[in-house]
């Protein structure tokens, strides 16, 4: 059987200031832990410092999501870059090929040229050693018969 009390209000508050006024005898005669306000406002400290370090964890960890970010688009920038400077690399490398090429050509151009300049050179020197030769037959034939008109006419002369 149970019975339910209904209490009015000025009871409800006469047990409440009465319980108040007796709190610390029920509390020791019981087996409850009595906290001091200072001991009260050390938990509640450390409460807060729980919630401040779980805060600060929180943020710890977004920015390290937001570096982790921040290195993902640098790679992706570097990676970018590299790509850009193989290809430039490349079209600098294209172009010296072609230069090379060009010189390559101007070089044999000019061997070419210097080729024929010294068969020039060596057929007038060879037209100059023939007539010098040629020169050189005509004095001694010249020589040789001046000799000869000379030896006939002291011969005939006596």
């Amino acid at each position: 059987m149970s019975t339910v009390m209904e209490f009015t209000k000025e009871q409800l508050e006469q047990i409440g200031s009465y319980i108040e006024s007796n709190f610390d005898r029920f509390g020791a005669k019981s087996n409850v832990i009595q906290l001091r306000p200072y001991d009260i406002q050390l938990i509640e400290r450390m409460t807060r410092i729980e919630e401040e370090l779980r805060s600060q964890r929180e943020v710890i960890l977004k920015q390290n999501e937001t570096m982790q970010f921040g290195f993902a688009q640098m790679d992706k920038r570097f990676e970018s870059m590299q790509k850009q400077m193989d290809e430039r690399f490349a079209a600098v490398d294209k172009r010296f090929e072609m230069v090379q090429k060009s010189m390559d050509t101007r070089f044999e151009m000019m061997q070419k040229n210097m080729d024929n300049r010294f068969e020039q050179v060596e057929k007038r020197f060879d037209d100059v050693n023939k007539k010098f030769t040629m020169m050189m037959w005509m004095t001694s034939a010249g020589f040789t018969i001046i000799a000869t008109v000379i030896t006939l006419l002291t011969i005939f002369a006596r």
